[in-house]
């Protein structure tokens, strides 16, 4: 059975924790639950416990459960945070490395490719893609918004360099991106301020 004490201080940590993880300030996170700075600054001190109808509004706020608030689970949370983050990584190292791979092969192979280094560029929307995919387990907004600015960009780049000598005008593809990094833009916005 938990006693009250370490409860307080369970849930003290977790709270501190997941503030920190999604890069907020306890005023940031007063006004986006409706109480006052002086509250979350009481649960992350453990000098008292929020009742259970607000620990299921930060929970649904950070995404995760209840008992993720209230479990001591710290350690294994974070070695399984930490694996997540390391496969994302790989996982695009390993797209880099095909397109190494590629690029070698079409240098020395008998096909005639006359811009070869294009795997390069190619390879780019593809990790985006990958590291959007992973976004979760970054736990950032910020980190949201750049990987989906560096996906938008570097499509636009891609389609520009495979197209631009046979497709007149073929620059007038980056005029398609400013809506949509302006949509990107307005929707990180909105999730900042309010958080939802």
């Amino acid at each position: 059975m938990v006693n009250e004490e370490k409860l307080k201080k369970t849930i003290s940590k977790n709270l501190i924790r997941y503030r920190k993880m999604n890069n907020l300030t306890q005023m940031e996170l007063a006004v986006a639950l409706n109480y006052s700075d002086k509250a979350i600054s009481k649960w992350e001190r453990g000098e008292s416990l929020p009742d259970i109808y607000v620990l299921s509004l930060i929970a649904d706020f950070y995404n995760i459960t209840v008992n993720d608030l209230i479990s001591d689970q710290l350690g294994e949370n974070k070695k399984i945070y930490q694996a997540e983050k390391i496969i994302s990584l790989l996982s695009t190292v390993v797209i880099y490395t095909i397109a190494t791979i590629s690029f070698v092969f079409l240098i020395i192979s008998n096909f005639r490719v006359s811009r070869p280094w294009l795997v390069f560029i190619y390879a780019l929307p593809f990790s985006a893609f990958v590291l959007i995919f992973f976004r979760k387990k970054w736990n950032s907004r910020l980190y949201e918004l750049i990987i989906g600015t560096i996906l938008i960009w570097t499509i636009a780049l891609s389609l520009h360099l495979t197209f631009y000598p046979r497709v007149d005008k073929m620059w007038m593809i980056y005029i398609v991106c400013i809506p949509l990094q302006l949509i990107l833009l307005s929707w990180f916005i909105l999730k900042v301020y309010y958080k939802k």
